[in-house]
């Protein structure tokens, strides 16, 4: 085992890409429509790709299922820093979309997809994953991602800046377990920020005393590196990334954070998880990991608690 030490129908233009005219517009139309038919707002995830034979772009978006595909495409040209003349069109198996029609209406399932075509670039949009979303949430948020695009880095920190106007760093950061936003002004990794964002950590569980009390025992290791480790591991757990991007998460931020293994080379996702394995066997127990983890919603439900400021023990 490792141990850690120091060291529309036709086509648009960039007019979409408008996102204070898109804020504006939504505060407008709250204020002067009619009272809709009772309806829970859910936000629902998105995963965009675009693949070509010599690279690939990934992001992960969290959007307001109440935007137009119009609005999404605003949401697109941010993610992936997509040029502001090029034309774009939507569409779904067998037909074009018209940019008026809600998220929920076209996306609203999951495994739906539809294709955007922007310029020359296809990209294929599909749902992932939905669930309620209280008043509080952003609108559209860049949860993750992979891979430049067109020469522009993906940096996620500055794609929700453009989204969401002010992060709130601070405020969001004041929701967030002591340790955690510790480790996060250490590692200098404010890519966790949207996603501790979008976890909405004030939310009430509703989890079992007894859950919540396991839960605040957490991390059970006394060691440093122990301790980093396991709420590495919680944050990329509260991505849901894929195991290739966990791993990613994992090494770079130990690494960010100084810790290597005793001999200086750099901790694999494995060493990280080694690291922490008493307290990943306890958040197993609860559901919240390995073979027998209860289903995503579930355990953001468990994260929310683990990350939040109101889940230390007392």
């Amino acid at each position: 085992m490792s141990s850690g030490r120091r060291d529309s129908d036709a086509s648009h233009t960039a007019e979409v890409t408008d996102l204070d005219a898109v804020r504006a517009r939504r505060a407008a139309t709250r204020a002067s429509a009619p009272e809709p038919p009772a309806r829970h707002p859910r936000t629902v995830i998105l995963h965009v790709s675009h693949v070509r034979s010599d690279a690939e772009a990934h992001r992960q978006i969290g959007v307001d299922d109440s935007l137009t595909l119009k609005d999404l495409c605003a949401v697109l040209a941010t993610a992936f820093r997509l040029p502001h003349h090029a034309p774009w069109t939507l569409h779904g198996e067998n037909h074009r979309l018209p940019s008026d029609k809600t998220i929920a209406e076209v996306l609203g399932r999951t495994g739906s997809r539809i294709g955007v075509h922007w310029g020359l670039w296809q990209f294929l949009v599909e749902t992932v994953d939905s669930w309620p979303r209280d008043a509080g949430t952003p609108w559209a948020l860049c949860i993750g991602g992979s891979g430049d695009f067109a020469e522009q880095p993906f940096d996620i920190t500055e794609i929700n800046r453009e989204l969401t106007g002010d992060t709130a760093a601070d405020a969001i950061l004041a929701t967030t377990r002591a340790e955690v936003s510790d480790l996060i002004e250490r590692a200098q990794i404010h890519d966790f920020i949207p996603l501790l964002q979008a976890l909405d950590l004030a939310r009430d569980t509703g989890l079992s005393r007894s859950v919540r009390d396991t839960l605040a025992q957490l991390p059970v290791e006394e060691d440093p590196a122990g301790r980093d480790a396991f709420w590495v591991c919680a944050l990329a757990l509260g991505s849901l990334a894929d195991e290739a991007l966990a791993h990613d998460i994992l090494e770079g931020t130990m690494q960010a954070l100084g810790w290597v293994n005793d001999d200086g080379t750099a901790l694999s996702g494995h060493d990280v998880r080694e690291l922490c394995l008493a307290s990943l066997r306890i958040l197993a127990s609860v559901g919240g990991y390995g073979e027998e983890a209860l289903p995503a919603l579930d355990r953001l439900d468990i994260y929310r608690q683990l990350l939040g400021s109101g889940g230390a023990a007392g």
